[in-house]
């Protein structure tokens, strides 16, 4: 075999690889019922923090770590494990969706991403109260 057919078997390989990881991935967001039917395997829950429970950050014992309350888009509530401090605007969120997978009974996240309310929606800013420009 020369060394032009190695090359291209691995290159080959690796595109296979590279193909396989990306549609094996999990972007189809779940409900919390889901995920813990299937412990281990990770998920991306969506939902809304739960206000009834306090968000509990305490830096002097784990920087990286975060608690709270989500409730999911079934309307299910569960305490969340976040790995990460705690995210700016965690509290004015309009939604979360959450990356993670279930350990030991527990929701963990490894990685969030949230929806903040725009401060350009409709309630703050209407264009009939602007004042005409007379140009």
């Amino acid at each position: 075999m020369s060394r032009l057919n190695i090359v291209v078997i691995l290159l080959v390989g690796i595109l296979l690889a590279g193909l396989l990881s990306v549609f094996t991935q999990n972007s189809e967001s779940v409900v919390f019922s889901r995920a813990f039917a299937e412990p281990g395997i990770e998920f991306k829950v969506s939902g809304t923090l739960d206000t009834e429970h306090p968000v509990v950050y305490n830096p002097e014992v784990a920087v990286a770590e975060t608690r709270f309350h989500m409730v999911d888009k079934a309307g299910e509530v569960h305490e969340v494990l976040l790995k990460e401090s705690k995210p700016t605007g965690l509290e004015q969120s309009e939604s979360i969706d959450l990356y993670g997978k279930v350990v030991d009974g527990k929701f963990v996240a490894t990685d969030m991403l949230m929806k903040c309310p725009s401060k350009y929606n409709e309630d703050s800013h209407s264009l009939a109260d602007a004042a005409p420009s007379n140009l």
